[in-house]
């Protein structure tokens, strides 16, 4: 790449983000700190090099092995409830797909522990996001409907994918009053945001959204 592809990729990625940022505010995120790290998070570097120019676009995007990169907004929507009621301690993501939003997560929390299911996508991300000097981040290529291994207590647990059914797993490694953010596909796609209380759970925010399928097992490379 000669210096002056590097300085027009350099000068219209700042310009595409800077348009996703206007788009975030125009639909409601407010949390200043999380709009400056999406607005410096290189998201290009997170898709497959085709859709590059698509990256700060408001839609889902491909990242391989039938997975993709959620849209901005939802990034946002499900990041700013995790930063309104959740303590930051430990977060558990159940998807690491790209790393996007795992990039994100770990700005804010102590530790995250993320789980992939499709080996090549488990050994990208851990890659790139290694190379960016994100060291906060424990991985795993797992099955994610089975938690995470060692019984660790979350204070969140967010998952990437659309369920038709919660996981056990998952909601018994939260703690009392953690935060649990899932896509459901009931009566209608949408994802939402609960808080754990006792044996119920408290409805905090639901917005609509489409994601691939949760899914059980493990696909190696």
């Amino acid at each position: 790449m000669s210096l002056h592809d590097l300085n027009w990729l350099i000068t219209h990625s700042e310009s595409r983000s800077s348009r996703m940022i206007h788009q975030l505010r125009e639909h409601g995120i407010s949390h200043e700190e999380l709009l400056a790290l999406m607005g410096s998070v290189p998201r290009h570097d997170f898709v497959e090099p085709a859709f590059s120019h698509l990256a700060y676009s408001a839609t889902p995007l491909p990242i391989g092995r039938n997975q993709t990169i959620s849209q901005p907004l939802t990034v946002a929507r499900m990041t700013e409830w995790l930063l309104s009621h959740s303590r930051l301690g430990r977060v558990l993501e159940v998807g690491t797909g790209s790393g996007y939003q795992t990039r994100i997560l770990s700005h804010f929390f102590n530790k995250v522990h993320t789980v992939e299911r499709q080996e090549s996508l488990y050994l990208l991300a851990k890659q790139r996001l290694s190379s960016m000097g994100v060291n906060n981040v424990e991985y795993l290529f797992g099955d994610g409907q089975a938690g995470w291994p060692n019984k660790v207590e979350m204070d969140a647990v967010i998952i990437t994918a659309m369920a038709s059914k919660i996981p056990l797993a998952l909601t018994n490694c939260l703690k009392q009053q953690g935060i649990l953010i899932m896509p459901i596909d009931h009566p209608s796609p949408q994802i939402g945001c609960w808080r754990k209380e006792g044996d119920r759970w408290k409805c905090l925010g639901t917005e609509s959204a489409y994601f691939v399928p949760l899914l059980e097992g493990m696909e190696y490379a």
